[in-house]
């Protein structure tokens, strides 16, 4: 299963992060733009456009190289992408009952793939870091 080059994710070298970074501010200021050039545009179409930067930004992070790359980092990164995706689960079952006792209806225009791409790369983000800050604390 390790030389099977089909389930190997390769991972981004560390100047990424500051790409990654870029993709945070930059849905702000375009949104903005589209405002004064568009004053009747969707505020929904707003909300995806930011979701959708986020969901890019945490992404890279998520597969940027750490410093050190050993097997606990590798490991830690496994249980984050499991945890994340645990907690999608929860976070989107919440936010249909939210919906729900709301709006009387499961569905909302909310529920869109950008962020739900956004919520699981914040959730894995959330569980990798969590998890390299417990480990250094237990060091010290």
């Amino acid at each position: 299963m390790e030389n099977q080059i089909s389930f190997k994710v390769p991972l981004l070298p560390e100047s990424w992060k500051k790409i990654a970074l870029v993709f945070f501010p930059l849905p702000i200021l375009l949104v903005i733009g589209l405002a004064f050039v568009n004053p009747n545009w969707d505020p929904n179409e707003a909300a995806q456009l930011i979701y959708g930067f986020w969901a890019i930004g945490f992404g890279i992070l998520n597969l940027t190289k750490e410093k050190i790359e050993d097997e606990m980092i590798r490991s830690f990164r496994l249980q984050a992408f499991q945890t994340g995706f645990y907690w999608l689960l929860w976070g989107l079952a919440a936010l249909m009952l939210i919906n729900y006792v709301r709006f009387e209806r499961f569905t909302s225009e909310l529920f869109t793939a950008y962020l739900v791409l956004f919520l699981l790369n914040l959730y894995i983000y959330a569980a990798f870091q969590l998890q390299k800050y417990q480990a250094n604390k237990k060091e010290d």
